[in-house]
């Protein structure tokens, strides 16, 4: 979760990209940035310090102190998506002998989010089959949300299911060993957020 250092070579030269945000996906991101900097005049040093300088936000890699514990906080909403955050939480499970990730998994049915939530399905929920500790669904398909997670392998003793997103993450945050990993569909992440910002933990998202 701390970040990404990767070796770009480019037109302009080559250059270390030190990025504040894991995972591929992010890398793919900078690049077109990167890019985008360069075909507009910006030199390439230039880019590259500033890429080595942006934050994360809101839900993408977002991490704040909940009760002494790490709370990281990866948005997901579609296949694609999570794919892309579930190899991410590979880098941090470490091998199969390892003490293993703690999940809350928020997975809402709302406008927003999308009714059917079949796409979980899709998502390759199966890769962390066998790194997990611990997991306690949340939202208002909880239930199928575990459902799902029980399918990709996690042994049921494992999954907790609590709707309420204040409660559930309470339990979340309470048996979590360490850092506590947190995979919010699109208006669960908002009643996260708004959850966090109440209790004084983090800034009020929306002016």
């Amino acid at each position: 979760m701390r970040g990404s250092r990767v070796a770009v070579r480019t037109p302009e030269g080559e250059v270390e990209l030190r990025l504040p945000l894991p995972g591929l996906y992010n890398v793919y991101n900078a690049l077109a940035a990167l890019t985008a900097a360069l075909r507009v005049g910006i030199p390439l040093e230039q880019a590259a310090g500033a890429l080595d300088e942006m934050e994360p936000v809101f839900g993408r890699v977002e991490t704040i102190e909940v009760d002494g514990k790490s709370l990281s906080i990866l948005l997901i909403k579609n296949p694609a998506g999570a794919n892309e955050v579930l190899r991410t939480l590979l880098l941090e499970a470490g091998g199969d002998d390892g003490d293993g990730l703690d999940l809350w998994v928020a997975l809402n049915d709302r406008i927003a989010d999308g009714r059917d939530v079949s796409w979980v399905w899709d998502a390759d929920f199966e890769l962390l089959a066998g790194r997990v500790r611990r997991v306690v669904c949340a939202g208002t398909r909880a239930a199928e949300m575990a459902v799902r997670l029980k399918y990709a392998g996690m042994p049921p003793e494992a999954i907790e299911v609590e709707e309420a997103i204040d409660r559930s993450l309470d339990r979340a945050v309470a048996v979590a060993d360490g850092t506590l990993f947190a995979l919010p569909t699109y208006t669960a992440l908002l009643e996260l957020r708004t959850l966090l910002s109440r209790r004084g933990l983090a800034s009020r998202y929306w002016a």
